[in-house]
């Protein structure tokens, strides 16, 4: 048998096919062969979900502690501006409606010179820096040097 091309046909098992592969024998003409579609295999989906998984873990367990900044929780950048006013960062890791700090300050040497409790009531977000500046009263010591702010959440 010969096909519309001009060559030898082959026979595929069920019926002849042009040897470009275009064209089929139905027993009275040749006809067009009708490409198939992209058909996968039971294997490829299996490992296409299995791929597509091993994204999703990635993407979410493993990606965003790469990506996490280095962030120290608690009272950071503690600074004396002046015997009557102290300002500092804070930041946590839960949210806190009522927040208040005690500053215990002290001189050169490391001996405690002053303990203030502040009554000021603050809010803070979880996961978030806050800066604070907190009014002295009465001034501080001249031999104040550096200070430790411990917050208290209560609600």
């Amino acid at each position: 048998m010969i096909g519309p091309d001009g060559r030898p046909a082959s026979y595929d098992g069920s019926a002849y096919v042009s040897s470009d592969g275009r064209y089929w024998w139905n027993g009275v003409a040749w006809m067009p062969l009708q490409a198939r579609g992209f058909r996968p295999s039971i294997s490829q989906v299996v490992i296409g979900i299995a791929v597509l998984l091993g994204v999703f873990v990635v993407w979410n367990f493993v990606v965003p502690n790469i990506w996490l900044p280095d962030v120290q929780y608690g009272v950071t950048n503690t600074k004396i501006d002046s015997p009557t006013r102290v300002e500092f960062d804070y930041i946590r890791d839960q949210p806190c409606g009522e927040l208040t700090f005690r500053a215990v300050f002290y001189d050169a040497n490391g001996n405690q010179v002053r303990v203030f409790d502040d009554s000021t009531i603050s809010s803070v977000p979880s996961n978030k820096m806050v800066h604070f500046t907190l009014n002295i009263s009465p001034p501080l010591p001249s031999t104040a040097v550096r200070f430790d702010a411990v917050p208290a959440c209560h609600g």
